[in-house]
Parts: C-alpha cells; structure tokens; sequence
C-alpha cells in the first residue's frame, strides 16, 4: 500500500495528505468542544499539552539525545508562551462560539502574519497584499458585524487567537534555521504543559474519564494534523497546500449542524469568502516569490522546482 501511495504524483499524496489534515482538525475542533462542556478551556488547554507531550515524545527520544541539545532557549521560551496564548484563546473561541464562526475568523492567521512579518522582520508589502489585508479584514468585519445586536465579546477570541499564531508563525520560522521539527514540537509541548497548569489551577476541577478520554483524542488528532501537514509540504507546493486548510470550515460546519444544531448565519458565508480568498492570494504570491527569488540565485541555467527552500534574502510584495 505504502509503495503504491508513493508512486501517486506528488500533487496527489499533497491532496491525501490536506485532506486528512482538515478532516483531523475539524474532528479536533469537536473533541475540545465536547470536553470543554465538562472541563474549562483553561484545563482543556493544560491536557492538550500535557497528553500531546506523552505522544511526541517516544519519537523525539528515539532518535537520541543530540538532536534535542539547542542554544536557543530563549526562542523556544516565547515560542511557548505565544502558543499558551494561541491556544487559551483558541480553546476559548471553540467552547463560547458557534464552531463555524470561530472556524472562519481564525483563518484570519496569514493576515496578521503579514502585517507582522513587515513590522519585526522589515519585509515589505506592496499594493497587492495590502489590498488582499483590506479584503480579508472586510471579511471579519461582516462577520463580526461591529455595532450589530448580535456582535459578541466572544468574537475577539478566535481573532486574539489567530494573533498569537502568527507570532508563534514568526518563531518557528526563526527556530526552523537552525532547529529540526521534531525538536520545535518536543520544546513547546515540554514548556508549555508546565505552563498551562498553573492558570488551570485556578479553574481546577476533577476531569471525568470522558473529558480526558476526550483531550487524549484531541491531542492525537492534533499530532496527526501536524503530521499531515509537514508531510504535504514536504511533498508539494506551500501555495498549493495551503488551500486545503481552509476545507476545515465546511467540516466543521457540517458537524457542527449534526451534533450541535448550530446553524450558520447568513453572514458567515460572505465574510469567511473573503478572509479565505485574501489569505489564499497572500499564500500563492508568497509561494510565488519564492519560486523566482530561487530562480534568480541558482541563474537562468538552472532547474526550477517547487520544493526548493525559501530565500534567504527579504521578499518584497
């Protein structure tokens, strides 16, 4: 099976690959929805961590010890605390919000992701992808619907989240230089399961087997998520793969009207279509630019390939 898989053209183990990691975060989503009915998010997000390090790491260790040595300790640390918060606010959105909505104004990630991006690493960004922010944040906008009787205070969470996300993004491309993955994953889930205890601490309740039953699930589907998506970068375009995550909001709308009766609003489908067309653009001129920034370093004689890594010098656009 697994040699008839690999003969498959790479654009064909990318779709497998974005479609299992959609399909495994939509059913995430669900996991922490359900348990957070018995736990608050705060424990749920303790428990994440804390059974997705007990998953992660028979793999980091087999590999020996020398792998995991880093001098950059410092890095992993932030790296930590942006994902505690991505996390607690994400975990947050799902237990307080329809789960299509959260859903859709978390796909907001690539937006904030550039604007930071240009603030802390001096990139440039032009005209296109200004208009492509304009167009995405119209979108959380008639989500949102500022002013309206049903905006909600719960609406600023999966945004808070999507905020934390791309700044942990900004680490990991930092600590993905000179760290292997395996390592990054290790790291955070090392530092932050100690981390999160201690504001679960304070909203502590004796968890039922059903609610760790439920996290143990969740932190599994979260690990296969990850695995899932490095693997369809690894084999494909980033442009091209990038668009499967966003196959996770007809999922969880789908669950989401089965399970939980939650029918979305009228509105989602307009503003979700431009927060997703936006972030989709901003991802294929990324994939774009470094497709020609690697063609000019390698010099017109040279093959062009969508695998090769990103430059090294600023992209502007």
């Amino acid at each position: 099976m697994r040699d008839r898989f690999n003969a498959l053209p790479p654009y064909l183990q990318a779709t497998v690959f974005g479609l299992m990691a959609s399909v495994s975060a939509a059913i995430f989503s669900v996991f922490v929805r359900l348990a957070t009915e018995h736990i608050d998010p705060l424990q749920a997000v303790f428990f994440r961590n804390f059974f997705g390090l007990l998953l992660i790491a028979p793999l980091a260790f087999r590999a020996g010890i020398a792998p995991l040595k880093t001098k950059r300790l410092p890095m992993f640390v932030l790296r930590a605390v942006l994902s505690m918060g991505a996390m607690s606010f994400w975990f947050s959105a799902i237990a307080y919000m329809p789960l299509a909505e959260a859903t859709a104004l978390n796909f907001t990630v690539p937006l904030f992701g550039t604007i930071l991006a240009a603030i802390f690493l001096g990139e440039t960004v032009r005209k296109y992808r200004v208009a492509a922010l304009f167009v995405g944040f119209c979108g959380v906008l008639i989500i949102i619907r500022p002013g309206s009787e049903t905006v909600q205070l719960a609406s600023l969470l999966p945004i808070a989240a999507a905020i934390c996300m791309a700044s942990a993004g900004l680490t990991i491309k930092s600590l993905s230089k000179t760290e292997n993955p395996t390592t990054i994953i290790l790291y955070m889930m090392a530092l932050t399961t100690p981390m999160t205890l201690i504001p679960a601490l304070f909203v502590w309740q004796t968890p039922s087997l059903e609610a760790l039953g439920l996290m143990l699930a969740g932190a599994f589907m979260a690990n296969i998520t990850q695995i899932c998506n490095t693997n369809a970068f690894r084999v494909y375009d980033y442009g091209f793969v990038i668009g499967f995550n966003y196959l996770r909001l007809p999922f969880v709308s789908i669950i989401a009207l089965v399970m939980f009766g939650e029918v979305p609003e009228i509105w989602l489908l307009p503003g979700a279509g431009l927060i997703i067309g936006s972030a989709l653009f901003i991802a294929r001129r990324e994939a774009k630019l470094n497709r020609d920034a690697n063609r000019i370093k390698r010099g017109p004689s040279a093959t062009a390939s969508d695998l090769d890594p990103p430059p090294t010098r600023d992209r502007a656009e």
